[in-house]
């Protein structure tokens, strides 16, 4: 007869507010224990998530999160290169 898995202690699952996950290994990949994560759920077509994975797989270090990050990091500069030579566009 197979042995039951022992009881968990749900309450190790649940991380107080303010208080990090007290479960061992429950960082994302990517992480680092002083960074928090948020969910950040939307739809994207499949090629796009086809390419995203690829590019993060190809990139070697860079984990999902990661290239995530660099990818919002490099459209707001380019941005706001925008912004600026559009206002010096209208000032001059």
């Amino acid at each position: 007869m197979p042995k039951k898995p022992s009881a968990i202690d749900a309450s190790t699952l649940l991380a107080s507010k303010g208080q990090p996950a007290a479960v061992a290994g429950s960082l994302q990949r990517g992480q680092t224990i002083t960074e928090t994560l948020v969910d950040l759920n939307f739809k994207v077509p499949p090629e796009f998530r086809h390419r995203f994975k690829r590019l993060a797989f190809e990139a070697g270090q860079l984990k999902n999160v990661q290239l995530l990050v660099r990818a919002l990091d490099a459209w707001e500069r380019e941005w706001q290169a925008q912004t600026l030579t559009s206002r010096r566009d209208k000032a001059g």
